[in-house]
């Protein structure tokens, strides 16, 4: 009988048992696209960069909300109608947003790879 009861209570406590997430985290799907494109960026980001394994997963949270609120910004708001210049406005927004979250993420050597990076790609599309 005790074993009855001990297995009934083992079972309702995997049952009921929820995984693990950061405090006040809610999981998350993002579209499979979205979550393709942030992996790569991570990655590409991280082979210059050299992120530490906290760093490479806080990233990579950044850049799947960075490109799910870009993509929602697109599609869902109807971006594409809007005019250039309210366009402009609203990616120049979000591209600070990630810009500051991301700096503040990285160590000061980061920062500086980081900065050098970038703008040797800007240098690059001119």
């Amino acid at each position: 009988m005790k074993n009855l009861v001990a297995a009934a209570c083992l079972l309702s406590g995997l049952t009921s048992a929820r995984p693990a997430h950061g405090p006040g985290d809610e999981p998350k799907t993002f579209p499979k696209s979205v979550t393709i494109h942030a992996t790569a960026l991570t990655q590409a980001l991280a082979q210059r960069i050299h992120f530490d394994e906290g760093q490479y997963v806080q990233v990579k949270q950044l850049h799947l909300r960075y490109l799910e609120e870009r993509r929602q910004l697109e599609f869902e708001l109807n971006l594409a109608e809007a005019p250039a210049a309210e366009r402009d406005e609203q990616l120049a927004d979000y591209q600070r947003r990630y810009e500051h979250a991301l700096a503040t993420l990285l160590r000061p050597e980061q920062r500086l790879a980081y900065q050098q990076l970038r703008a040797n790609m800007t240098a690059h599309r001119l």
